[in-house]
C-alpha cells in the first residue's frame, strides 16, 4: 500500500501510477524510467522486486463483445495483478489483466505475459511469454 513508509523503494522519473490507490507494493522495490501501471484492477507487488524501464502493467480490460456499442464505448473489466517476491521484471515487458508471476521468477526483456507464472523461480520470455527454463536447473 503506499499510504505507508516503504524501505528501499525507489521509483525513477517518468513512471506513471493509474488509480494508485489500488496499488500496493512491497519493500525494496525499484520502478525504472518509463514505466506504466494501470491499478484500477489491483496491482500487488512483493519484497524485493526489480521492474526494468518501459514496463507496463495493466489491470483492466476493455470489452468488445457487443456488437451495438463501438468497442471504446463499452464497459471496462478489472483482473489483478500479483507479482511475488524476489522478481525480476526485464526493459519492456507488458504484463496483462489476471496474472501472477512467482516469487523469485524472472520476465524476459520484451515479453508480454498473459498467462500466470505459476512455478517459482521461472525465466519465461517472448510473445506471448512462455516457461523458458528454471533459475536452478532442472
Amino acid at each position: 500500500m503506499l499510504g505507508r513508509k516503504h524501505v528501499g523503494l525507489l521509483v525513477f522519473p517518468d513512471v506513471h501510477l493509474g488509480d494508485w490507490r489500488h496499488l500496493k507494493i512491497g519493500d525494496h522495490v525499484s520502478i525504472n524510467r518509463g514505466c506504466n501501471f494501470s491499478c484500477l484492477g489491483g496491482i500487488e507487488i512483493g519484497d524485493y522486486v526489480s521492474i526494468a524501464h518501459g514496463t507496463s502493467l495493466i489491470s483492466t480490460e476493455h470489452e468488445y463483445r457487443d456488437p451495438s456499442l463501438p468497442i471504446k464505448a463499452q464497459p471496462v473489466s478489472l483482473h489483478p495483478i500479483a507479482v511475488g517476491s524476489n522478481v525480476w521484471i526485464g526493459a519492456q515487458v507488458c504484463i496483462l489483466g489476471g496474472v501472477k508471476i512467482a516469487e523469485g521468477s524472472i520476465v524476459a526483456a520484451g515479453a508480454v505475459v498473459t498467462k500466470s507464472v505459476t512455478e517459482p523461480n521461472s525465466i519465461v520470455g517472448g510473445i506471448p511469454a512462455r516457461f523458458i527454463k528454471s533459475r536452478f536447473g532442472d
